[in-house]
């Protein structure tokens, strides 16, 4: 059995000796309040296609992939049968990404997928409950839209779904944070790319949309695909073949290349209010219309009208979560793409950890499923537990002038595990933070103060504990925006000097920085606030870099009774999670890096350690 970084007074549920890189072939599952047992098979999904699709998945590939094209069947054999070295150690994909490209690769070339309708007539899961069969039924609204209506295994109800317009292509990948579904982007890209270029007739494209949420998404895909970068690091592209892509950033005038191209931004800059809109002055120019551009040299195309001239067009929506109501100016800027060029978008890709609509349930165009649970057991994120240490009611009235008194058992046990973190983590080079999820701003504010003051005896000064304001939905506000992107950017590094940090939710996608270690959860999660148990925690689940692989990190999540009843939320997805008391000092020295021979997955493409 693995042994923690940190030591419990319990023993972390684990699958021993699981490989991320294999198929998995057996699971945990919760046998009593504090027991789990390990049984075989692989964990069942609850999206409607998946297990179908694995099914169909798994006998192609086990007959070593009929009917695929020689360039899928070449990256194939270059991606997951040769071997790679990165920074010295081999490398590998994890089984989750592989399978996620080839999801989508079989229902491209095998199945002749176009169309949502088909596809869930061939693959769609028929639930049953209390002997109830639930079938699926197509509808059409009075406008012409398509819907089903199906039971929710996530709701325990039925009800209606919207499927996409006719001819769309559009598939979601479920892949929980720090499972690399940056790399799956990539490599379908590769996929896609040289599939235009090199197969006759081809209906794929060498152009690509890659849309974020907000800003701080966009800076974390801005390092890994800015000047091709993931291409050249990563093992992606058969050394016979040459790969030209233009990366084209938010912010940039530069035109497209006939040869290929990567768009790279968030999606405000191409919302179509964003060009210029025209009101004729008076009737002359209403029936003349809009004078030409006067220095045709100095004009410069908005990307949205560069995007739009593309033949054809492949896009890629990361967080994808935000996408799914048909009235948010998301769906509908897309839409307004995919119309435009001549025969629609190529492929329209939706990746996100919670890929739900507004209703709470699942897209059923989901074709892939990695959750946290299997994330968890193949050890490539940390492991999440709840550490219960105060033993109260939670508070009814919290204010800024109570807050320190009515929390302050919760906020000395919190900063208590943190400094055991720090301490024991100090020798390996990480530095652990401690995030502090409060009610509201101003509360966030109070508790930042209180920390910092060197009357208080935290041990911590000001400049060390940083309070990031955000709104209702976890979106930063534009006053801590610049200081949230100092810190997606700084905070891992081994100079940083922040050790908490304050804010009103776990902040959004993109904030995604490896070093948070324990969390403390201040505030109430009522359904108003559509805030899911994946989100409180996924921005601290990342893996710290250069601790050996066969210790298992942790991510200790304290709270009021509210928030940890909230957290364990968790195991309906089947995750394990411990509850632990009083977690003694650690036991054992850790080494900061394994053996010269050990597999380096595909979490982390920074040099490792090699000395034992």
């Amino acid at each position: 059995m693995a042994k923690a970084v940190i030591s419990y007074d319990k023993d972390l549920p684990e699958v021993p000796d699981r490989l991320a890189h294999l198929k998995p072939d057996c699971h945990l599952i919760k046998k009593t309040a504090e027991e789990y047992e390990i049984v075989e098979g692989r964990r069942p999904s609850k999206m409607l296609l998946v297990n179908r699709l694995r099914e169909a998945v798994d006998r192609w590939r086990d007959d070593g992939y009929p009917g695929a094209s020689s360039i899928t069947q070449r990256l194939f054999q270059f991606w997951f049968e040769e071997d790679h070295l990165l920074n010295g150690s081999t490398f590998k994909y994890y089984f989750g990404q592989r399978e996620a490209v080839e999801t989508l690769i079989y229902l491209i070339e095998i199945e002749k997928n176009r169309d949502a309708k088909p596809l869930i007539d061939s693959f769609a899961e028929v639930f049953k409950k209390d002997m109830f069969e639930y079938k699926i039924e197509h509808q059409t609204t009075m406008d012409g839209g398509r819907q089903i209506r199906r039971y929710f295994p996530e709701l325990d109800s039925d009800g209606l779904q919207d499927l996409p317009p006719e001819n769309l292509r559009r598939y979601a990948f479920k892949m929980a944070t720090g499972s690399g579904k940056t790399y799956v982007m990539a490599m379908i890209m590769v996929w896609s790319y040289f599939h235009k270029k090199l197969v006759k007739g081809s209906d794929l494209s060498t152009n690509f949309l890659i849309v974020a949420p907000n800003v701080i998404v966009h800076q974390r895909l801005e390092k890994d695909f800015a000047s091709n970068k993931i291409f050249y690091d990563l093992p992606l592209i058969p050394p016979e073949w040459q790969w030209n892509m233009k990366v084209i950033l938010r912010g940039e005038s530069t035109e497209p290349d006939p040869s290929g191209n990567l768009f790279l931004t968030n999606i405000q800059q191409i919302y179509e209010s964003r060009d210029e809109e025209w009101t004729p002055t008076n009737a002359v120019d209403a029936i003349l219309g809009r004078k030409p551009v006067k220095d045709l040299a100095s004009y410069q195309r908005s990307m949205l009208e560069r995007i739009k001239s593309l033949k054809d067009l492949v896009v890629i929506n990361d967080e994808a979560h935000h996408v799914h109501d048909e009235e948010l100016v998301w769906y509908k800027t897309l839409m307004a793409i995919h119309e435009n060029i001549p025969k629609g978008l190529a492929l329209w890709l939706d990746f996100s950890a919670t890929p739900k609509d507004q209703n709470g349930t699942y897209y059923p165009w989901i074709i892939c499923d990695y959750p946290l649970a299997q994330a968890v057991e193949d050890r490539i994120v940390k492991a999440p537990l709840i550490v219960h240490q105060v033993k109260r009611s939670d508070p009814e009235k919290v204010t800024k002038n109570n807050v320190t008194d009515v929390c302050g058992e919760w906020l000395l046990a919190a900063l208590e595990r943190w400094k055991e973190h720090y301490k024991t983590y100090k020798s390996l080079g990480p530095r652990p933070v401690l995030f502090i999820m409060a009610a509201n701003n101003v509360i966030a504010d109070e508790i930042g103060s209180w920390l910092g003051d060197k009357t208080n005896n935290t041990g911590l000064k000001q400049g060390e504990v940083l309070v990031i304001h955000t709104d209702s939905t976890g979106e930063i506000t534009k006053s801590s925006l610049e200081e949230a992107r100092k810190a997606a950017r700084d905070i891992d590094n081994p100079t940083n000097k922040i050790k908490v940090i304050v804010s009103v939710l776990m902040l959004r996608e993109g904030w995604d920085v490896k070093n948070v270690s324990v969390v403390l959860g201040l505030r109430p999660f009522t359904a108003k606030a559509k805030i899911l148990p994946e989100q409180a925690v996924g921005r601290g689940l990342r893996l710290m870099e250069n601790i050996s692989p066969d210790r298992t990190q942790t991510l200790e999540v304290l709270g009021t009774k509210d928030f940890e009843d909230f957290v364990r939320k968790l195991e309906e997805e089947g995750l394990g999670i411990k509850t632990v008391t009083k977690p003694p000092p650690p036991t054992h020295q850790n080494r900061t890096c394994a053996r010269k021979e050990e597999i380096r997955y595909s979490n982390s493409i920074n040099p490792a350690c090699l000395s034992s």
